[in-house]
């Protein structure tokens, strides 16, 4: 995926971060999962917008993200790897869904001030520390970039992104000739998967 551009922002001090996590290295693989919209309650906890549902979302398993002030608006779904942006690490405590949100509580947050200091910071996670999916499951970050091919080899374009639209998932397709084609990712078009050769078969018509 591309990188992001680069942007500032307030300083980790500026967020009450402590600087011990400030100071980690962020890794290279970050993937853009969500954003901080406000506080919750009065106890440290903020209130999260996933960039999927929040019972699929890997922020619930995942203990450790980055956060940063949130750049440029990008298309709802679309996660993205992320160049030197300078994220910050954040500990969290627990996590849980709550109406069509998460909740959650930063280790470093005591109270609702604290945490009303990190409102519009987008959440990342490092790709690395994904939970293995089941049998026939996919994140979407990894469909990107794929090629989709028909049952006989020929091209119906790459990936450039994955979208909901509540029945099931669409793959979003840069046609080779141009313009765009949308394929429902659901097992009656997906042939097969192959991440490690970035390949995508589906039963679809080239000429739609």
């Amino acid at each position: 995926m591309p990188p992001s551009e680069a942007v500032g922002g307030p300083s980790p001090e500026a967020v009450g971060l402590p600087a011990a996590e400030s100071a980690c290295e962020p890794p290279a693989d970050l993937l853009r999962l969500g954003r901080i919209v406000g506080s919750y309650g009065l106890r440290g906890w903020i209130h999260v917008e996933p960039i999927n549902l929040p019972e699929d979302s890997v922020l619930r398993l995942v203990r450790r993200w980055w956060v940063r002030p949130a750049s440029s608006v990008r298309a709802p779904g679309a996660p993205r790897a992320v160049a030197a942006a300078a994220p910050v690490a954040l500990s969290v405590e627990r996590v849980r869904a709550h109406g069509g949100a998460l909740v959650a509580k930063p280790s470093h947050c005591a109270d609702r001030e604290a945490a009303a200091a990190l409102k519009g910071f987008e959440i990342l996670v490092s790709r690395a520390e994904f939970p293995p999916g089941a049998d026939g499951e996919y994140y979407w970050s990894d469909l990107v970039g794929c090629e989709v091919l028909t049952p006989d080899d020929q091209s119906l374009g790459r990936v450039f992104a994955v979208e909901d639209h509540g029945a099931h998932p669409l793959l979003r397709l840069h046609r080779a000739e141009g313009g765009e084609r949308m394929i429902p990712f659901i097992g009656v078009f997906i042939a097969a998967v192959d991440l490690a050769r970035r390949r995508i078969v589906a039963d679809w018509p080239v000429d739609d």
